[in-house]
């Protein structure tokens, strides 16, 4: 079996070829990144390492020819919409030949409003029109380090200040979420199926600030904001306007129940208890 692994240079794409080469030995494992040079560690192993770049359709194609699974790995989240959105359709189309496409999405995006997401509902209809059966993992990587941000802000500024009012959210470990992405490429039975994967737990921003306290044992406080406070607090941050109003339509999806209720999806993928949800958060800050 020849299972294609794209992006595999980042945590995500390394993370779940390393998991499918143990779950899989004999399996036909084909590593594609941007710069086959970077990936020289892979093939002194015996990986076939090929060109990946998304917004090469050609090469990809070869690349990802006599595939009978490709991973497409959309987790480039710095990426604006529009052109990420462009390069995984690019490859979606590239992986047509293969009998199925494992695509990573976004959580609940039916309900998502956020601008810079605004991409993934698009990738979803066509992975599904392409005509391999496909399996799309909702999944939030990058959220936990994007709280784990905020709990680094508190216990630099001795409170934890966002417009979250009383907001749950239910982030995963990366480590989880890759072992789940591995176990759909690995195993049958998730043919033609939408996976929405979560933490196992809905934490709050006070359980945040009380991360942020442990850090340095010291009580550290929630104290909710409006917007307009919130953005007078990042000032002497000298973070760009981009990013704070990014920011702000993030804490809205919060306010708005998005991403707030866990699912059972992560423990059925990975067959265990999956990380606490504050764990999650705490593995993502710098030691």
């Amino acid at each position: 079996m020849r299972i294609v692994i794209t992006g595999a240079n980042g945590e995500v794409g390394r993370g779940v070829l390393e998991a499918v080469a143990a779950r899989l030995p004999e399996a036909d494992l084909v590593a594609t990144v941007r710069d086959t040079a970077r990936a020289a560690d892979l093939a002194a192993r015996g990986i076939d390492v090929r060109p990946g770049d998304f917004d090469e359709p050609p090469a990809l194609r070869e690349s990802f020819a006599g595939a009978d699974l490709v991973f497409i790995n959309a987790t480039f989240f710095g990426a604006e919409p529009e052109l990420r959105g462009r390069l995984v359709l690019n490859a979606i189309r590239a992986a047509a030949g293969a009998s199925r496409i494992v695509l990573t999405s976004w959580p609940d995006v039916e309900r998502t409003a956020l601008p810079h997401v605004s991409d993934f509902a698009e990738s979803e209809r066509v992975v599904r029109e392409a005509g391999p059966a496909w399996t799309i993992l909702r999944l939030g990587y990058g959220i936990a380090d994007a709280l784990a941000r905020e709990v680094i802000w508190a216990s630099e500024d001795g409170e934890l200040v966002a417009p979250a009012a009383d907001a749950r959210a239910t982030p995963a470990s990366a480590s989880d979420l890759i072992d789940a992405a591995a176990a759909t490429v690995t195993e049958t039975g998730h043919e033609n199926a939408c996976y929405e994967i979560t933490g196992p737990r809905a934490i709050g921003w006070s359980d945040l600030a009380a991360l942020a306290g442990s850090l340095d044992d010291r009580a550290i406080k929630y104290r909710a904001v409006d917007d307009d406070e919130y953005r007078a607090y990042l000032a002497p941050r000298g973070l760009p306007d981009q990013i704070i109003d990014s920011l702000l339509a993030f804490y809205a999806e919060f306010r708005s129940g998005w991403f707030a209720t866990p699912t059972p999806v992560l423990n059925q993928l990975i067959g265990r208890e999956p990380v606490d949800s504050l764990e999650a958060i705490r593995q993502r800050i710098p030691s």
